[in-house]
């Protein structure tokens, strides 16, 4: 008899102790970074600006990042199968341009670590999906 065991690949559901460190450093060096970029705009800028908001959002639900995220009960899962970070919530500004200053820095920092993500802004009254 020749029979062949099949095997079917996977999915990682879980991410190593190193990961998980280096991961958590990311994470805290894109925060300051959103927040210092956020402070910084405000300081030259105001905020004066069209009302709104911005997040991050990353297309990969199963990537390492994000399931960090999910560990730590960062973020949302969106509709469209993707993941939503809110930042800077709980600071005092209106302006859309404010928070997508702060979720542009964030992104930048984690591209510096090969980290996909993109920025969405909205309007005051626009839906936020």
């Amino acid at each position: 008899m020749n029979a062949k065991i099949l095997t079917f690949p996977t999915k990682q559901t879980a991410i190593n102790r190193a990961e998980v460190i280096s991961f958590s450093e990311v994470l805290e060096a894109a925060w300051d970074s959103s927040l210092e970029a956020t402070l910084e705009f405000v300081e030259q800028n105001g905020d004066y600006f069209e009302e709104g908001g911005a997040h991050v959002v990353f297309a990969d639900l199963n990537a390492p990042f994000v399931r960090l995220l999910k560990v730590k009960g960062v973020g949302e899962a969106m509709s469209t199968g993707e993941w939503k970070v809110s930042l800077l919530l709980g600071l005092p500004y209106k302006s859309r341009c404010v928070y997508e200053t702060g979720c542009k820095a964030f992104v930048e920092e984690l591209k510096l670590r090969n980290i996909s993500a993109r920025v969405v802004t909205f309007a005051k009254d626009e839906e936020r999906f």
